[in-house]
């Protein structure tokens, strides 16, 4: 005969059990059960946080949770990166990463300290636009072949500003240079607005902006020559592209998307994919970047990684050829 503490005791533990394993699949079924932090490797008040407020409100809309904005900057977008890639892979901290910070940065700094690739698992490619080639409207030149003649007649003269070394601004600045073939000295400054400011007032003669800049074109502070890409641009389409001045190898526009830590579960992966390719496809969000210059992508995280892999060619390319770090 079985005592009946003991009985009592292997009934106690069969249900602890059952109620562990109920808690445990409930649990995977409700993600997100709490908050989602949305990390942003720059300031606030950049392209890259204005995009990543737009998704994370989408987000909070799709996934019926919170998601937060948390800016963690500092060194060219490697702190948050870093951050992020050593968070639990759980789902609720997400990078919204750029070209910038995903491809230009472990490419060209060897103490960077993630592998993209390796330490990340993409979940959706959100966003990608454009650069416009800008100088100061009042002494500036007033179309490219100006610029690229003045550039010309005195080699390594003319300075051009970006937001530091290894961002895309000096990446696309240093394709220009190579597609027109002049010498031109690189200024970086940290963050866009001092990038601009430096240039209206007359420290630099040209930079590459995101559309986001459109308030400067719009009060005639900055004047926009040329665009990259394969169109113009519905905000502004009087400006030529590169492709139509002859100038090759000027497509490198700038992308931004959503990335988990890697050994993220493959279904929470799959509910971020959705979510994010579904934010995308709204019309307030569509709206909402449209205004801004900036165009909706939505794409798989397989295609995400893709894109990363082929930009991250072009950088090391490049990077033998030009200056891309100190």
């Amino acid at each position: 005969m079985i005592h009946l503490k003991y009985f009592l005791s292997g009934k106690q533990v069969v249900i602890s059990t059952t109620l562990a394993l109920l808690a445990l699949t409930t649990s995977a079924q409700e993600y997100p059960s709490k908050p989602i932090t949305l990390v942003v490797p720059f300031p606030p008040g950049g392209s890259t946080d204005v995009q990543a407020r737009l998704v994370a409100k989408g987000l909070q809309e799709q996934l019926r949770a919170t998601v937060i904005v948390d800016n963690k900057a500092g060194a060219s977008g490697a702190i948050g990166t870093k951050y992020v890639a050593k968070a639990d892979a759980d789902g609720y901290t997400l990078l919204f990463g750029s070209t910038s910070s995903l491809a230009a940065e472990p490419v060209l700094n060897e103490k960077a300290g993630f592998d993209p690739l390796k330490d990340f698992a993409m979940v959706s490619l959100s966003t990608d636009l454009p650069w416009l080639l800008v100088v100061e409207c009042q002494k500036g030149p007033k179309d490219v072949a100006k610029l690229i003649e003045a550039a010309k007649a005195r080699p390594g003269a003319l300075n051009y500003s970006s937001v530091g070394y290894g961002s895309a601004s000096n990446l696309v600045g240093e394709m220009f240079n190579q597609s027109a073939n002049i010498k031109a000295a690189h200024i970086p400054y940290k963050g866009e607005a001092p990038a601009i400011t430096g240039l209206i007032g007359g420290e630099v003669e040209y930079t590459f902006v995101s559309p986001v800049a459109m308030p400067h074109i719009v009060s005639k502070r900055i004047c926009p020559l040329a665009v990259t890409g394969d169109s113009r641009l519905a905000l502004l389409p009087m400006v030529p592209t590169f492709n139509e001045l002859g100038l090759k190898n000027m497509n490198f526009n700038v992308w931004y998307g959503i990335v988990a830590p890697a050994k993220t579960p493959a279904k929470i992966l799959q509910t971020l994919e959705r979510a994010s390719i579904n934010v995308v496809k709204t019309p307030e969000f569509a709206k909402s970047v449209a205004a801004l210059g900036i165009t909706g992508v939505g794409t798989s995280g397989a295609a995400f990684a893709k894109r990363l892999e082929a930009d991250q060619a072009a950088i090391r390319a490049l990077s033998k050829t030009a200056r891309l770090k100190e």
